[in-house]
């Protein structure tokens, strides 16, 4: 495996969105990706467009530090880790709308979406996220489940897309992980 030496600007980049799609979603226990080439289950539904404010990770840890009786620090240790993200979901379509409000309180019928607005949504998703990096690298981000926690304000105006922003909380999966990132390398090879 051949290291860098030296500051290379073809690993610094952007992200975009695969053209075509970007973001999909599947009821948990669909069969999940493990690298970046592998076609998607059918379970997975392409969700649409995010708006141009794009996808915001975070990760909020707690830690309780141990120190000494003259109050220096000896330790720090996690007490607490949670991984979310926040999108603004473009589309206004049946799957977008059932991810934010939950499956069953969505309904297409006879050309008509009703949706109906209460707490009756425990779903989990999974989610698969496919970016592009400068110079067309591959970037597939894999969330074995997360469940949508909370929905911004929606402006309804001339001037702002219909839409809310949403926030998933990531769960963690039997490895102990809320998410798997696949990146196309610039240091080693495809063999």
């Amino acid at each position: 495996m051949a290291l860098f030496k030296k500051n290379e600007t073809k690993n610094v980049s952007s992200t975009k969105g695969v053209k075509g799609g970007y973001i999909f979603v599947a009821p948990t226990g669909t069969t999940l990706p493990t690298d970046i080439k592998t076609n998607l289950a059918e379970a997975f539904l392409n969700l649409g467009f995010i708006s141009e404010d794009g996808y915001t990770e975070s990760e909020e840890t707690d830690a309780n530090e141990l120190k000494d009786m003259n109050g220096d620090l000896m330790d720090s240790a996690t007490t607490s880790r949670v991984e979310s993200a926040k999108l603004t979901l473009a589309e206004i379509k049946v799957q977008t709308l059932k991810v934010m409000y939950g499956a069953d309180n969505v309904t297409d019928l006879d050309g008509v979406i009703t949706v109906e607005h209460n707490g009756n949504k425990d779903e989990a998703w999974s989610i698969v996220l496919e970016l592009v990096l400068k110079n067309g690298r591959r970037w597939r981000k894999v969330v074995p489940a997360a469940k949508s926690s909370e929905l911004d304000d929606i402006k309804l105006a001339v001037s702002e897309i219909a839409g809310r922003q949403i926030t998933f909380k990531y769960l963690v999966d039997s490895n102990g992980n809320t998410c798997y990132d696949y990146i196309e390398s610039t240091e080693t090879n495809n063999a």
